[in-house]
Parts: C-alpha cells; structure tokens; sequence
C-alpha cells in the first residue's frame, strides 16, 4: 500500500503575532486584483533573501517551484510554468487549479514531473514570518536531496498525557531561560534542566524515537526556516521566546512540539558551532547529539517537580492548569471510545491513501489510533472529508467515521463527514455495521 502523507501544517499564527507589521505592509494575499503582483513580489524577496545564503546552509539551493493556494477556490498562483507549459501566464507568474484529488496543504508535493512547495493563504502579513513560512517547505521540497528522504513520523502519544505535556512544558521553560541567560554558566544550568525533564520523559527508546522523528522532520524545517528568514540576534531569541508562550495554547502538543525544541537548541548551538546542522544525518538521535555537543550531564536523582520549582519555571500554575486539562481529556477519551468502538461506524481501509489535516488539536485514543477533529482523504474508493473528527487507525491502514446517516450511489453522510464515492464503489450496512466494498 502506498502511503502518502500531507501535514496541513497551520502553525504560522506562532510566527504571525512575533512582529508587529508596518503601515504600509500589504494585506494578507488571498484575493483581488493585485495578487498575482503581491504574489510576484513575495516570490522574489524569499529569492533574494535565500540568493543571501547562496545555498551554503545545506550546500544546495532551497528556492524552487512554488505554489500560493486558496484553499476555498484552489486556485493557486506559482512562480514558474508546470513541466508541459500549460499554467495561465499572466506577466511573471503562472495560474491555474489545482485538481480535486490532489489534498492542499502545507507541504512538499510531486506533481507534473516536478517537486513543488506548495503554501496555503492567505500568507502572514508580516514579511519576516512570511519568509519563515515559506522557507520551511522550501526545505521540505529538498528533503529528499539532503538525505531525508522517506521519513516516517511515529505516534507521540505520550506528549498528550498529564507528565508527558507537563516534562515537555518545563523542558521548554528551561529553553526560554537558557534563551535569555546572561552569560554561559547560567545558560548551561538552564540546558541541564531541560535535558532532565527529556530524559524523565523519554523513559523508554520508542518515545525517544517517536519525539526523534518528528524532531528530524519538521524541527530541522523549522530550524532552517528561522535562521534564513532575516532577523538578527535580539529577534530570534523574542521569536523563540513568543513561540514557545503561543504554542502553550495549542490544544495538542503531539504533533507540533518539535516546532519548538529543535530551532532553541538548535540555535542556542549555533552560537558556538554554526553548521551543525551538516553533521546530522536521517539516522542521528538529536537528543544524544545534543547532550554530547554542549556537554551535558544530567542526573536521574532529583525530582523534576523540584528542578521546576527551585529554578522559577512557575511549577504550580502549570501543575494546576494540566491537571484541569487532564480531567477533560479523559472525559474526551471515554466519549471517541463509544463512538468510534461502541456504536456503528463505517471503517474505510486505505489503498493509495492522500491525506491533510491540521495537527494541533488532535487526541491519541490509546493503542486504538489517534482521532482528528478535522481531515481530507483521497484514496481509489473516492474522497472523505471530515469536520466533526475521525478515527485514524494506529497502523494508518484505515480511518473510522461515525455511522452513515444517507447512503446513495454517489455520496454517503454522517454526523460532520462527507464521502464522494468514485464509480464502482458503494456503501452497504451489515447487520450494525456498514462496510465499503467494491461493486
């Protein structure tokens, strides 16, 4: 089975409130007669900016093919013509719409013989997270080139429960003071108690492996996205800072922790060993990379709770609010179990499976999968779209979604989910079941 998978990834408000924007800064792109000239202009200061680099950063240029996307008319506007020629010219740049069964995301994406970027709008207003945005999946369309090809992300499950969202929070206020430390005695204290609270966290090599992959993708785009996208010293560290007190927020850490961790470490590195980023490999555990570069030892005989506390890290407003989440989560749990394991449901089995969704509020459901509140799915049987939550399974061979409420040859609904069926397939229930078949 072929497994593609796009991360609609729409974290770019961590980056869009970093900066205050100018009077005279445009609007966010998204529609009017001047996009396709905002569009013109927003491609050539990410060309000029990274021309700056000169491709050193991973010794190959990241500036190529992209693609500016509405999500609600697919419509997109892209800096150079598809491989036949076949995009609207319109003076510089290219238009046309993108096809159904392709799923618009955040993302890398191999299409018309060529490897694009493509990035949703509208765009952020201020230029330098613009530059941010875009950048980072500059980097995912080199993935392949620089040795990081075919990464698989693992299930981070842990990162949803009380101490495993708890050691990640203190982990990260650690970070922001190592950040803004005064000199390197203090900075490293602040680096010791953070790869404590990892180490307590990753008790096991499936965790540090599942928090390794996603790091090696997404955390390394990050990383390369702010160290190119022009700001100097004091506005790298007040992006740091603002991004970690944003990301609290995100109803789900599991998938998009590794925005954080990896760009704090991995700039605070970079202040003593600029192209580190070279020695890491598909292969390298970054949290061992990590505690050898800066020669760290930590200790395995002092309670967390008490590293919190004694360093400032505001142990007791963040032990109370998680808790209160925690509840809730639970409450959450028991409620996906009877719908998605209890009561009737259609499960869909993947064949060559395209899928978008947004991995900020999403909530594992044990050794069951993980439920998203919101997906796209294109597969051979036809296109499912979700607004109210599905069940993807832990193997990512199916999804669950709640019991049909209309069948008919075409379309089949239920309770915020849609499926347009393609020509030989159909919806049938089976005593309390309902299974999808070919004809």
């Amino acid at each position: 089975m072929k497994k593609i998978i796009l991360l609609a990834v729409l974290l770019m408000s961590n980056s869009c409130l970093t900066h205050s924007s100018s009077k005279n800064e445009e609007t966010p792109l998204t529609q009017g007669k001047n996009k396709n000239e905002i569009s013109k202009k927003i491609f050539f200061e990410v060309d000029s900016l990274l021309k700056t680099d000169n491709g050193k950063f991973w010794d190959k240029p990241l500036y190529g093919p992209i693609i500016f996307i509405d999500p609600e008319t697919r419509e997109f506007i892209a800096n150079e013509n598809n491989s036949s020629d076949k995009f609207r010219k319109i003076n510089s740049v290219f238009s046309d719409t993108l096809p159904n069964d392709i799923n618009i995301a955040n993302t890398a994406l191999n299409w018309e013989n060529k490897r694009w970027t493509m990035v949703m709008l509208p765009l952020p207003i201020d230029k330098t997270s613009r530059n941010n945005l875009v950048i980072h999946e500059l980097f995912h369309r080199i993935q392949p080139e620089i040795g990081f090809e075919d990464l698989e992300e693992l299930n981070n499950g842990h990162l949803d429960t009380y101490e495993g969202r708890l050691l990640l929070i203190f982990e990260l206020q650690a970070l922001k003071k190592a950040l803004s430390a005064e000199n390197d005695s203090l900075r490293k204290l602040h680096l010791t108690n953070a790869f404590t609270f990892r180490n307590k966290r990753q008790t096991n090599e499936e965790r540090k492996n599942a928090e390794n992959s996603l790091e090696i993708n997404e955390g390394l785009a990050e990383y390369t996205a702010i160290m190119l996208s022009g700001r100097n010293e004091n506005d790298m560290k007040l992006h740091l800072t603002n991004g970690v007190n944003q990301f609290y927020d995100n109803p789900s850490f599991v998938r998009s922790f590794a925005y954080q961790t990896l760009p704090i470490y991995g700039y605070l590195l970079s202040l003593r060993k600029i192209n580190w980023h070279k020695e890491i490999s598909r292969s390298t555990n970054l949290t061992d990379f990590f505690i050898k570069s800066f020669a760290i030892e930590t200790s395995t005989n002092i309670s967390f709770e008490l590293i919190a506390k004694e360093n400032d890290y505001d142990y007791e407003n963040i032990a109370k609010k998680e808790k209160a989440r925690e509840n809730g989560r639970l409450e959450k749990i028991t409620k996906f179990k009877t719908t998605f394991l209890k009561q009737p449901t259609l499960k869909l089995y993947f064949e060559n499976m395209n899928i978008s969704f947004d991995p900020r509020n999403i909530t594992p459901l044990e050794n069951f999968g993980t439920v998203y509140p919101t997906m796209r799915v294109t597969d051979n049987w036809g296109i499912l779209s979700v607004k109210n939550g599905a069940l993807l399974g832990s193997n990512w061979e199916s999804v669950i979604v709640s019991a049909p409420t209309e069948i008919s040859d075409e379309i089949v609904k239920g309770d915020g989910w849609t499926l347009e069926l393609k020509n030989g397939w159909k919806v049938n229930k089976v005593e309390n079941k309902f299974e999808l078949k070919k004809k």
